[in-house]
Order: structure tokens, then C-alpha cells, then sequence
């Protein structure tokens, strides 16, 4: 409690009184009441978003491919498709969520990616497949970055991290879930098909969850019903000061150049890049590897139960590793060693076992990065609409990482699959690289106003609000 206490003091900053005791109970009430209510929701949604995205690689091993006549590349431009679509619509739908009701927008976008999926379950060609697949980035887009950036305005800043770790792990959630899900799915008898069963059944489930979004939701701290007046006045200060009060503020063009001009913000980009190409390894070939070897198409989906386990464990960790290695920079360079010794291992060994063990290493250790960046960035932008603009950059072009992933793991590479451990590896190297060079630029940067604390005098609170973290008070946490 009385760290939690210095850090809320610290983030008011000396413009603020210390918050009295009652204060504090206040903001552990509004806490609470955030994560039972707001975060369940999200953090649910986006295990079923795993569920989804993880359809069609089990659907893959129970027999999409000769039921539809799939050849050479068909099935890596399936799954690459998705990746094109996030990238097309991720950039304005954050913009769009500035102008939607933050509620209706991101449960809409799990009842539109539901119904695609349920559509799948229906495709006769390989061309069908891929437009599919096109259609659920595409109706997808929005919820990631819209629920990153949703936290980012109901949580006081030093919160956010936390709170990012449980979401990117409900991924896991979702994960552990598809592979017995799947098997199941598999061994019945229907009329349809196992592959159709996998599809319809997945997209009826987040179709269900969609529907509870506008009753569980709120738009905003300072309009949400199930809050009191004394918890939103609050938060309303705290956020005042961080000035990320997204209620009463609009688009501001001025804050989206400078996203897209801070290099900062492109370095946070190639982070997330790298690191999402070794983390969907698992999601999109698990079931493929694990069957190369001589397990069954039932087995393989059960087995896949445990390295999303493994993810599950990585990602979940990730709320306390950037706490205690005093910093996400620390705890993305960490996973990336160890992700780089699971590549390491599977292309250093033809013994199958070693490669089920490297499966499970780089399942746990690659997601870590690709959850603690946004967070890491998030904790890092202020103002109403670049921390917006940032991570729909981040999230559009660093989700092109998979992109190329879906194409270097090829069946005839079965099951050594070199080249796409290759390039993985490769990757996550430039991971870890970028990430020492951003952590070097950000404390260069706290130096450099340490010493200079800057001149805000004759400026409008307006021009005060858009230098957004250039503001000269303003910290970067390492």
C-alpha cells in the first residue's frame, strides 16, 4: 500500500497535494472495480480472439487442406492474409475509436470477427480462404490497439503495465483452450466436416461473449455508471494531469504528426515487429510441428494445449518481470536470450524430442517481448491522441512480423523447418538489439531534462497539452 502510495504521488507530480487516506481507499476502490468489470471483459475477448486466430492452423492438421484441394503456398497465404487485413485497418480504427463509443466499437468488432469465423466454416476454395481470412484481420483490427489504448484512459499511468500483462496473457488463455477444444471438435460425428465443426463452434462462442460488451462496458471513467462521484472526481484529477482524459478531448491532428515523426515511436514499431514473428510461431504451426513428428492430428491439437500453456505462463508474467528487473527494457532483452537459445536448439539438433523441447522454450519466452513493448510504449506517451496514433503504428506495422513468418515455415521443410527457425532467430537478435538502443535514447533523454527542465512560459494550455511526453516535467520509465 505505501508503494502504491509513493507512485501515485509521484505520478501527481508537485502540482498536486499528497492524497489523503481516504484518497487512497478511493483509488483502490475504483481499481478494483476497474479490473472485475472492465479488464475481464477485455482480457476474455481477446482469448477468444486467440481462439479464433488459432482455428485455422488446427483446422489445417483436421483435413481443410485435401477437403479443399490446397496446394503449395494456399495455406501460408491463408494465414498470411490476416496479417495483411490488420495492417490495412489498423492505422484509423484507433482514429475511428475517438469517434465511435469506445463500447459499442470493441464489442462490434468481436461480433463482426465471430461471424467471419462462422463464414469460414463454409469456404469450397482456396481463393474463399484467403479473402476469409482478409475479412477477420480486417473486422479485427480495431480491438487490439482499441483496447490498449481503452486501458491506457481508465488506469492512471503507472497501473497500465500491469494491467497489459494480464491482457496479452488472456492470449495464452485462449491458447491453452483451441488445442483440446479442437480435438474434440475433430473426433465427433456431424454432418459437417471436423474442420467446419472447428470453425462454427470458435465463432459461436466469441459471437456469444460480443453480445455482453454493451451491458459490461463503460466509454469513459467520468461518465461510467457503476462508479461513484467521490472515485470519479478522482480519477478525473489523475488523469487531468496526465492529460489523458479522452472524454472531453477531440482528434488532434497536431499530436498524430508528431507519432509519426518521433523515431521513438518507430523503434517501439521495429520491436514489435520483431518479436511478433517469433511469437505466432506457435499459433500458427504448433499442431504442424508437433504432428511432423509422428503424432497424430488429435494428439498434436491436445499437445498444443501445453506450449500455449508455456505462452500462457510467459505472458502472464510479464505484470511482475519489468517490476522486478526495475524495468520492461530489462525484461524484453531477457526474453530474447532465451528465446534465442529455443531457435538455437531446434536448429542445432534432428532429434525430435529436442525439437518438442525447443517448441515449449520459444512458446514460453517469445511473447514476453511482444506484450511488454506496448506496454513499455504506452507508459511512455502522454496526450489524447498519440499514445492512439502510436499503437495503432505499432501494432500495424509490427504486425507484419508474422507476415513473414507465414511464409518461412513451409511444408516441405517438414519437420526440420531450418529455414523458418532461421529466420525467427534472426529476428529476435534484432529485437534484443533494437531494445538496448531505444532504452540508451529514452535515459539519454531523462539526462538531457534533468539538466534542462525547459521554459513553458507564454505558452496556451492547449500548446501545453500537444507537447504530449515532450513536455519538459516528463520521464521515461526505462
Amino acid at each position: 500500500m505505501d508503494e502504491q502510495r509513493h507512485e501515485t504521488t509521484a505520478l501527481l507530480g508537485p502540482a498536486h497535494p499528497l492524497l489523503s487516506d481516504k484518497e487512497h481507499e478511493c483509488l483502490s476502490s475504483y481499481v478494483r472495480k476497474c479490473d472485475r468489470r472492465l479488464m475481464f471483459y477485455l482480457c476474455m475477448g481477446y482469448a477468444t480472439d486467440s481462439l479464433n486466430k488459432m482455428a485455422l492452423s488446427n483446422a489445417k492438421i483436421a483435413g481443410l487442406t485435401s477437403d479443399l484441394n490446397l496446394r503449395g503456398t494456399d495455406i501460408n497465404w491463408a494465414l498470411g492474409a490476416y496479417y495483411v487485413g490488420c495492417f490495412v485497418f489498423q492505422l484509423p480504427s484507433n482514429l475511428i475509436l475517438k469517434k465511435v463509443r469506445p463500447t459499442y466499437w470493441l464489442s462490434g468488432s468481436i461480433f463482426c470477427w465471430s461471424l467471419v469465423t462462422i463464414l469460414t466454416a463454409f469456404v469450397t476454395s482456396a481463393r474463399q480462404l484467403i479473402w476469409c481470412r482478409f475479412m477477420f484481420g480486417a473486422v479485427q483490427a480495431g480491438y487490439l490497439t482499441g483496447s490498449i489504448y481503452y486501458i491506457s484512459f481508465w488506469y492512471p499511468r503507472h497501473m497500465v503495465r500491469r494491467r497489459m500483462g494480464f491482457f496479452f496473457a488472456s492470449a495464452g488463455l485462449g491458447g491453452i483452450c483451441v488445442g483440446p477444444l479442437c480435438s474434440v471438435l475433430t473426433s465427433m460425428d456431424s454432418k459437417w466436416l471436423p474442420w467446419q465443426r472447428i470453425f462454427v463452434v470458435i465463432g459461436a462462442i466469441s459471437l456469444l461473449w460480443s453480445l455482453l460488451g454493451p451491458f459490461v462496458l463503460a466509454d469513459y471513467p467520468d461518465t461510467a455508471s457503476f462508479l461513484s462521484s467521490d472515485e470519479q472526481q478522482l480519477i478525473l484529477k489523475i488523469m487531468e494531469h496526465q492529460n489523458t482524459v479522452a472524454s472531453t478531448q477531440q482528434v488532434r491532428f497536431v499530436q498524430v504528426k508528431m507519432a509519426l515523426l518521433d523515431f521513438k515511436v518507430w523503434l517501439w514499431t521495429a520491436i514489435d515487429f520483431c518479436a511478433n514473428a517469433a511469437t505466432q510461431v506457435n499459433g500458427m504451426f504448433g499442431p504442424s510441428i508437433i504432428e511432423s513428428h509422428g503424432y497424430s492430428p488429435q494428439t498434436a491439437q491436445a499437445l498444443t494445449a501445453l506450449t500455449n500453456f508455456m505462452a500462457f505462463s510467459g505472458m502472464a508474467s510479464i505484470a511482475y518481470t519489468a517490476r522486478i528487473l526495475r524495468g520492461s527494457s530489462t525484461a524484453i532483452a531477457l526474453s530474447n536470450i532465451l528465446t534465442i537459445c529455443g531457435f538455437l536448439l531446434a536448429l542445432c539438433s534432428s532429434n525430435p524430442s529436442v525439437h518438442i523441447l525447443a517448441l515449449f522454450v520459444f512458446s514460453f519466452a517469445s511473447p514476453q517481448p511482444a506484450a511488454h513493448g506496448p506496454a513499455w510504449q504506452m507508459c511512455n506517451l502522454q496526450g489524447n491522441t498519440k499514445p492512439a496514433m502510436a499503437a495503432a503504428m505499432a501494432s500495424a506495422f509490427g504486425g507484419l512480423g508474422p507476415l513473414a513468418t507465414a511464409f518461412v515455415y513451409r511444408d516441405e521443410d517438414r519437420p526440420q523447418y531450418t529455414r523458418g527457425h532461421l529466420v525467427c532467430l534472426l529476428m529476435t537478435v534484432a529485437c534484443f538489439v533494437v531494445t538496448l538502443v531505444l532504452r540508451r535514447v529514452l535515459a539519454k533523454e531523462n539526462r538531457r531534462r534533468d539538466l534542462d527542465c525547459g521554459d513553458l512560459e507564454g505558452m496556451s494550455d492547449e500548446q501545453v497539452q500537444d507537447l504530449a511526453d515532450n513536455h519538459p516535467h516528463f520521464r521515461y520509465r526505462l
